[in-house]
């Protein structure tokens, strides 16, 4: 990949920066009266157009363009619809004014559409997967497909939002405190089923175009008929493109499903990949092989983890990325799975991300069974639930009762008196029976000062909650949170894959698919003796049984501690130094102590350490900061 090429930018009432272009491929695009062009690699997307840009590498479709007498439009992601249908979709938006219908074509896709003579309107795909970022500044307005470039071409600088950083570290699943605020400071960022439409006199509107609300008139047996339509039409319509398609093979419901789906019909054996690390295994290669054994369609390919592929081991190696990303900590590992699929050249890779968001009902679906169904079920799937967790299920039930009575302005009140007081034990299954986890002990590595930050924002939003007029119920609310942390998961494994030809997508995340399963109401899609039964209904006839029976997941806790352990003394010298305790953060010595329990083998809160370091790998990447108010 070529180096990216320094950019200066004059802006008129500030110094001159001297910048780079970020890594990676980007479209730009800004609204401003004395804008200069952006020099090569950079290129406009139309000739005559000035406020759209791209640079590159891009995969071969990965950007997409239409154009009629009116309008213009840009797809940006896994756009499966062809130049024709795009072109005719565009001539009827422009005399109906139904834009959202452009939204509607296979894939993911983020939309920018120039209409009405100046005017620029961009939607983001449902499940968030590619995100748009912008930024004002004066009478300068830029957006981007990354935030670096956001805030370079905006003027507003690098420095970092040190309280959307606090609040990934220790609360991921309340992405009410931050809203729409990035990792940068001043750059915001347009999510899942979100739209943004700037006028030429750079005033900007945005709106939610799609809420992924449940249908109250849904059926199961419909909505798992149009689950098996959309995702074999996914995997098809990718399957039948022009490059070759490998598969992840997990042994786990839903990559593997996917492989099955990929390779009917296929006139070449599918290449799927398993991982497996022989010295701490994660209990996937078993089910893989005994699923692999069933067709001569698939071809599994085991990629063997070694010392230098655990996680935690070489994080000075890790190339910079756009946004924190909490899987850097296991860039070694992915880095060796990525040169194993591309041995044979890049392919299209499908991963089965996003499956566990749509299809595995989150604990708090049992509030909405509360609220809505009755106590009969409630009792019912309480019983079996703390059957399978050795609970009482009296405790259950009551959870889910206070659950049901628990507004979300209350709940974010009591997340503040969270925040300021941190609990010492681990969560637990039963703590997500409720809007969102609460902070573990990972909350006492925030700084006093950070803590009371956030507490006084998680109270500033309940006033604004408890008048939301379309508030979702907390099982839906936690789904579309499961489901916009999955599609950045693969945002960022999409991103570092272009270093070896690969193309990671999500048939899961694919626009058709989302609406599919969200529209059914959480309990009907509920079964707690079935792991997930809308797939087991959709896929019936098309995937082995064995494969949609499978209870259990990989396990890969084992391969966590012993990475912790190796890497121990590297990672303690990192907090040490960590630029978040600059920020005013976090106090390192109550992450180096967590740190030191899971060397010890006790329990400890990867997840969050690994949300901790990718923020302070990412902030290594920045030339400043700023510190909390």
């Amino acid at each position: 990949m070529p180096a990216p090429t320094p950019v200066a930018l004059s802006d008129n009432r500030g110094p001159r920066l001297a910048v780079r272009l970020p890594h990676g491929p980007a479209i730009a695009g800004f609204l401003s009266p004395t804008w200069p062009p952006l020099p090569e690699p950079a290129a406009r997307v139309w000739p005559a157009e000035r406020r759209l840009w791209s640079w590159g590498p891009w995969h071969p479709g990965e950007v997409s363009t239409a154009e009629c007498a009116r309008a213009r439009l840009l797809a940006v992601g896994q756009c499966l619809a062809d130049a024709r249908t795009m072109r005719e979709d565009l001539e009827r938006a422009t005399r109906d004014g139904r834009w959202e219908r452009l939204t509607q074509w296979p894939g993911a896709y983020l939309l920018v559409v120039i209409h009405d003579g100046d005017r620029l309107t961009a939607y983001v795909d449902p499940a968030g997967q590619f995100p748009l970022y912008y930024a004002q500044r004066g009478d300068r307005t830029a957006l981007s497909t990354r935030a670096t470039a956001a805030a370079v071409l905006a003027g507003t600088g690098g420095a970092a939002d040190a309280t959307a950083l606090a609040a990934q570290i220790v609360c991921p699943g309340v992405p009410e405190l931050t809203e729409a605020r990035s990792a940068f400071a001043q750059v915001r960022r347009l999510g899942g089923g979100e739209a943004l439409r700037i006028e030429p006199s750079g005033v900007l509107t945005h709106w939610t175009y799609e809420r992924l609300s449940p249908d109250s008139g849904a059926d199961f047996k419909e909505s798992a008929a149009r689950l098996r339509s959309s995702l074999t039409r996914a995997v098809t319509l990718r399957a039948d493109g022009p490059r070759r398609v490998t598969s992840d093979f997990s042994g786990g419901m839903d990559s593997t499903s996917l492989a099955f789906l990929a390779a009917r019909g296929a006139t070449e054996p599918l290449d799927a990949f398993v991982y497996h690390h022989p010295d701490a295994s994660a209990g996937d290669l078993d089910h893989a092989l005994h699923y692999a054994a069933e067709t001569p369609a698939i071809r599994l390919d085991v990629t063997r983890g070694s010392l230098a592929s655990l996680p935690y081991r070489g994080l000075e190696s890790q190339g910079p990325v756009d946004q924190p990303d909490p899987a850097a900590v296991t860039g070694s590992r992915l880095r060796l799975r990525l040169a194993h699929i591309a041995r044979d050249g890049g392919s299209v890779h499908l991963t089965g991300e996003g499956g566990d968001a749509l299809l595995a009902v989150p604990p708090a679906y049992l509030g909405d069974l509360a609220a809505a169904v009755g106590l009969r079920r409630l009792a019912h799937d309480a019983r079996a639930l703390a059957r399978l967790r050795q609970l009482s299920p009296a405790r259950v039930a009551f959870r889910a009762l206070r659950l049901a009575h628990t507004p979300a302005d209350r709940a974010l009140r009591e997340l503040a008196v969270l925040l300021e007081n941190p609990v010492q034990r681990p969560t637990q299954w039963l703590d997500a029976v409720a809007w969102w986890s609460p902070p573990g002990p990972e909350a006492a590595w925030l700084t006093t000062r950070a803590r009371r930050h956030l507490a006084e924002l998680a109270r500033a939003r309940s006033e604004s909650a408890s008048c939301d007029p379309v508030l979702l119920t907390p099982g839906t609310r936690a789904v579309l949170c499961d489901l916009r942390n999955s599609a950045a998961v693969q945002g960022q494994f999409t991103s570092i894959a272009r270093e070896f030809g690969v193309w990671p997508q999500a048939p899961f995340l694919d626009s058709e698919v989302v609406r599919a399963c969200t529209s059914l109401p959480l309990p009907l899609k509920a079964d707690p003796f079935t792991v997930k039964p809308l797939l087991a209904a959709g896929l019936a006839g098309l995937v082995p049984d064995p494969v949609l029976r499978r209870r259990t997941k990989g396990d890969y806790a084992a391969e966590d501690y012993w990475g912790a352990r190796l890497s121990a003394a590297e990672l303690r010298a990192r907090l040490v130094r960590s630029p978040l305790a600059d920020l005013g953060i976090i106090e390192p010595s109550r992450v180096i102590a967590s740190l030191d329990r899971a060397v010890a083998g006790l329990s400890a809160p990867f997840p969050a350490l690994n949300r901790l370091l990718g923020a302070d790998m990412w902030l290594a990447c920045c030339e400043s900061g700023e510190e909390l108010p």
